[in-house]
C-alpha cells in the first residue's frame, strides 16, 4: 500500500467519494531526518497492511488533520496508534468536538519538525455541503525532497481517474492541471489574504507536489501552482 516517491517519503491512497463524485484520498507519509520518527499527513483508514508497512519504516510519532475536512480517519489512527500526538486546525475542535487533538497545527510558529516547513492558507474557502466553508489549510514542504503537500487547495487528476470525474473536472477544473476546481473560486472572497499566503508558499524551493486528491506532480509542480493561482487570484505570481 505505501508508494515511495524519494528518500523518508510515501504515500498511500484509498477510494473516496465526494458529493457522490469518485475521487480517491492520499495519506503523506514523512520519515524526519536522521530518526524514525514518521509523520502522517491526511490520515487515510489503516489497515494491519498499512500497519505493518509502517512498522517496517518506522514509528508513527505525529498524526496531522491538515485542513478542517480531512479529519475522517483521525480518530481511527489515533486508535491504532495512541502514543502518537495529534495535530489539526483550531476550527477543528469546533466542527468536530468529539476529536481529541493533542497540539493545535499553528503556521505562524515555527515548524515543530525539522525539515518540514508549514503555510498557513489564510483566506482560501470551498463549496462545501452546507454553503462557503473555510479550509483553515496549512500547506506542508518537505525540503529534503523538494517536494510541496497540499490537500484541497489545488487537484490534479489524471486519465487514471473515473471517466465521470475526468468529465466533471474537465469543466470545474483540476483535470490534467494542478489547479483549484470551481468549488474553491466560488466559495473564496479573502482574495488578498490567499494571495499573501501563496506568496510565501512559493517562495519555497520545491518541485513535486503532492496533492491529496488526483495524481501526483512530480516535476515543474511549483510553475504549474504558480500558473493556477495567478489565474484564479487575478494577479501576476512569481
Amino acid at each position: 500500500m505505501l508508494r515511495r516517491l524519494a528518500d523518508d517519503l510515501w504515500v498511500a491512497e484509498q477510494p473516496q467519494r465526494y458529493f457522490g463524485l469518485s475521487i480517491g484520498t492520499r495519506m503523506t507519509v514523512i520519515r524526519l531526518e536522521n530518526s524514525n520518527r514518521l509523520v502522517i499527513l491526511s490520515p487515510i483508514q489503516p489497515t494491519p497492511e498499512l500497519e505493518i508497512e509502517l512498522a517496517a519504516i518506522g514509528v508513527v510519532t505525529d498524526i496531522v488533520a491538515p485542513n478542517a475536512f480531512h479529519h475522517l480517519y483521525l480518530q481511527a489512527f489515533q486508535q491504532r496508534f495512541p502514543q502518537a500526538i495529534s495535530w489539526g486546525p483550531s476550527f477543528l475542535r469546533q466542527k468536530c468536538p468529539h476529536l481529541e487533538l493533542d497540539r493545535l497545527l499553528n503556521a505562524q510558529e515555527p515548524s515543530p519538525w525539522p525539515g518540514l516547513l508549514l503555510c498557513g492558507l489564510s483566506g482560501l474557502h470551498t463549496l462545501g455541503p452546507t454553503g462557503p466553508s473555510p479550509l483553515h489549510e496549512v500547506a506542508f514542504c518537505h525540503t529534503p525532497s523538494r517536494t510541496l503537500v497540499l490537500t484541497d487547495s489545488a487537484f490534479h487528476f489524471d486519465a487514471s481517474a473515473p471517466w465521470l470525474t475526468r468529465c466533471l473536472t474537465r469543466i470545474g477544473g483540476g483535470y490534467a492541471r494542478l489547479e483549484p476546481t470551481i468549488l474553491e473560486r466560488l466559495a473564496t472572497t479573502d482574495r488578498a489574504s490567499l494571495l499573501k499566503a501563496m506568496k510565501a508558499l512559493l517562495r519555497w524551493d520545491f518541485d513535486r507536489v503532492i496533492v491529496a486528491h488526483g495524481a501526483v506532480v512530480e516535476t515543474g509542480g511549483k510553475q504549474a501552482l504558480s500558473r493556477a493561482y495567478s489565474s484564479f487570484l487575478g494577479s501576476p505570481l512569481p
